[in-house]
This record gives C-alpha cells, structure tokens and sequence, in this order.
C-alpha cells in the first residue's frame, strides 16, 4: 500500500552503535519495538528510582515490562546523542507536565509516545518536538468522537470521508488524532486549551499540515507537521519547531537486538 503524499518512512539502519548525527534543522524519529521485553532485566537497572517504582505500580506484567523497555531504551538513544551514561540522565517537567532533560547543557529536546507494540521517540536539538502513535482500534465511534473533539472543518472532512467509496474514516479519525496530539504536546500546553482551537489536514490524500490555529495565528508558519508511516493500522505523526531540512526516521530494532551493548 501506498503512502498518503508528504508521509515519511522509516529506514532502518545497520546497527548503529551511536545516533546519527543531529543538526540543527534536523528531526529524528526512533521506532522501538515494546514487545523485546527479554531487555527488561538489562534496561531496569538504568532507570532511576521513580521510573521503577512508576512500572512496579502496573497491575499487568506485561504493562510494566513494555514502560521498562519505552524508558530504559529512551535513555539509551538519549545519551548516546549527549555522550552521558544512560543512568545519569536526569529529567524535569514542565508546567503542563513535558518531560525534557534537567541539564540546561544538553540542548536536546525529546518525546515519547506508545500504542501497541510501538513506542516512538522523536529528537531534537534546541527546538520543541512533539510526537504521537495511535494503534487503531475497532471499537472507536469515529465520528461520534469527532463531534466531541474536533473543530468543524475537520469533522466536515471526515463526514466526507464516510461518503467515499471504502470509507477510509478510521485512517482520517486516527490521522487526525495522532496529528492534533503531536501538536499539542510540541507546544507543551497539552490539552488544558482543547482540541477545538486548531485544524489539521487529515484526508488520506492531503500531506499532514497545520492548517489554522485560532489562538495563535502565526502558529502555520512556527510549526513543521509530518505523517509517519508505521505499517498497517497504526497513525503517527512529528510536529517540530520549524524549519525541518532533514528528517531521519529510525528503526530501534537491531539496536535492540544487540542488547544497547555499544552504550548502556
């Protein structure tokens, strides 16, 4: 199948033992796989003693296995960018509760997401990043949800959608969805301002863009809004600060599989 025109692909690479290169106008994405839980007993011990006692507080193994694996693996990718150990690295929050590294000198910003068996890390240097994966799921009433959450001109779109052969409203729900949560988690104001404010593009043969936001009108020009494509029945999206002249899309999976000897 195809990709909906502006989406990005994920290229895999050949074990790397540190991150590509980061520039300044760069964006990089990660694709970890949250079912390798066999490094759960390597990548716990990196974590600091919040973030294990946040994974023992999951009533389900298995819920606790995968945030051992999104949250050790984070750690790794990040220091191998900052050139640290993984287990001093040091996080803060916020006011809207955004994560982001506690040292000043890092100038690395991050977000991560997960859905299913995906987790998505996206990095930054020195410029806001937000990122969102949405596995979709079967038992979302898609318009009915739109009516609630999405301003008018998308939910206009995506009556249109119904109205087209084969229907494609769960792709345009999801599209939208993973899109309008990218965004607001790169603006760190999370969804305290709702979800009415701003429209995105979410027709599967439109590339992914900020079309308006209401309560900040220059906001179409500051932000750089990208699909992802992460295989069938998943929808995920990177807004970052613009401008974006290079975006890596990067596989986790053989780094994974060497265990993260190179770094942790």
């Amino acid at each position: 199948m195809s990709s909906a025109p502006g989406t990005a692909r994920f290229v895999a690479q050949h074990s790397p033992s540190v991150p590509p290169l980061l520039g300044a106008t760069d964006a990089h994405v990660w694709r970890i796989d949250l079912t390798a839980t066999h490094l759960t007993r390597s990548l716990r011990p990196i974590l600091s003693a919040s973030e294990r006692a946040r994974a023992d507080r999951f009533h389900r193994a298995e819920h606790a296995d995968r945030f051992v694996v999104a949250h050790g693996v984070l750690r790794c990718i990040l220091a191998g960018y900052l050139g640290e150990s993984p287990a001093d690295l040091e996080f803060e929050s916020g006011e809207h509760g955004k994560p982001s590294l506690a040292s000043a000198a890092a100038s690395v910003e991050f977000n991560l997401s997960h859905s299913g068996d995906i987790a998505l890390l996206a990095v930054a240097r020195g410029r806001a990043v937000g990122v969102d994966v949405e596995q979709w799921n079967d038992k979302v009433e898609h318009l009915s949800i739109a009516e609630r959450f999405f301003s008018p001109a998308e939910r206009a779109v995506l009556r249109g959608l119904a109205l087209e052969p084969g229907a494609p409203v769960a792709g345009g729900f999801f599209a939208a969805w993973s899109r309008k949560e990218a965004y607001l988690k790169a603006t760190g104001v999370g969804i305290a301002r709702g979800l009415h404010h701003f429209d995105v593009s979410l027709h599967p043969d439109v590339p992914a863009e900020l079309l308006a936001d209401r309560l900040d009108v220059d906001a179409v020009t500051h932000w750089s809004m990208h699909a992802l494509d992460l295989g069938a029945r998943y929808s995920g999206a990177l807004v970052v600060r613009a401008p974006v002249h290079s975006l890596q899309l990067l596989d986790a999976s053989r780094w994974q599989a060497a265990g993260f000897r190179a770094i942790a």
